[in-house]
């Protein structure tokens, strides 16, 4: 018989976390939420909790605090051993994490700390969720993990991007001065149901409009490219990559790029029948021009991973999770 594990995912409550959940618990793999509801969504705890009654235990708590408080919690719901820890708690879109700045820069620091000192006491591989911004306005195209970006330092985008690369270097010098395992993914530009409608990221901006017969909003000229990961593809990747014992960073996105006036045109064509207009903003500052990441590595160190799904079929998927939810 194999040995019973347990996985604990902070930010659970976050659309991208409430997927790695269900994908352990749909195995059969205990897992146990945290999240302070900054930023998440309830009904993705209550998903999960409705679902997986019995596997799914979950504590709301800011990881930013000392872990002391719910230590003894957490130990009396693992089941057998605590193999992962994956540190998903962070504000991740520009609205939030502008509200959210001092938040953002803590949790990302002091909060990632505390996870990895209880990592540590539980002989478990962490796995930090770092991001594509740490590569700023790039240079070059598509980013590599071997660039070392483009980012400004004191500029209002500066909170996430400097918190998450103070984050790779806190894992960096944990692993070298105390000789462990932990590791760190890059993720690029990811979406799917369970987003937050008011998330403020692009496609779910969109398609809420959309879904409301309003203009879609796009700030600066539309030219500026993203790449986007369905969540099921990045879970996959991230998985892969936390069961590993790969201690470096590796990035996981999907390398298709398109304009965001390009992902315009195919939400229109989606909802074509309720001709929406285009309306153009002033640009965000520090808004990247460019992010499509490339996928060398991590296609040759999983070469059983790609992303598979189609945007429009991804979007379609997320459109039927607003509408069946009402959640917009």
């Amino acid at each position: 018989m194999s040995e019973k594990k347990t996985v604990l995912i902070t930010g659970a409550a976050g659309f991208l976390a409430s997927h790695l959940a269900e994908r352990y618990l749909s195995q059969g793999i205990a897992v146990i939420g945290l999240d302070n509801f900054a930023t998440g969504l309830k009904s993705n705890i209550d998903y999960l909790q409705n679902r997986f009654t019995s596997r799914f235990r979950f504590i709301e708590y800011d990881t930013v605090n000392s872990w002391s408080p719910i230590e003894a919690l957490i130990r009396e719901r693992i089941e057998g051993r605590l193999a992962y820890l994956y540190y998903l708690a962070s504000p991740a879109s520009p609205p939030h994490y502008q509200r959210l700045s001092l938040e953002t820069l803590h949790v990302n620091s002091l909060g990632l700390e505390n996870a990895l000192l209880f990592a540590d006491k539980m002989n478990a591989r962490l796995v930090y969720t770092s991001t594509s911004e740490v590569y700023g306005d790039p240079n070059i195209t598509p980013q590599s993990e071997s660039y070392w970006g483009n980012v400004n330092s004191f500029g209002p985008r500066a909170c996430y991007d400097e918190a998450k690369r103070y984050g790779e270097a806190l894992i960096y010098s944990w692993n070298e001065k105390k000789n462990t395992n932990h590791g760190l993914i890059r993720i690029f530009n990811t979406y799917g149901p369970r987003m937050n409608p008011n998330d403020g990221r692009v496609i779910i901006n969109f398609l809420v409009q959309a879904l409301a017969g309003q203009n879609l909003t796009i700030y600066g000229d539309g030219n500026q490219t993203r790449s986007f990961c369905f969540v099921s593809d990045l879970v996959d990747g991230l998985v892969r990559y936390g069961e590993s014992e790969i201690a470096y960073p590796v990035n996981f996105g999907n390398d298709k790029e398109f304009t965001i006036l390009d992902l315009a045109k195919v939400i229109q064509n989606i909802f074509k029948e309720k001709t929406l207009k285009i309306e153009f903003m002033e640009k965000a500052k520090d808004d990247p021009s460019q992010r499509r990441p490339d996928l060398r590595l991590a296609k040759k160190l999983f070469p059983e991973w790609s992303p598979k799904v189609d945007l429009e079929i991804g979007l379609r998927s997320m459109i039927d999770w607003l509408e069946t939810t009402k959640n917009y």
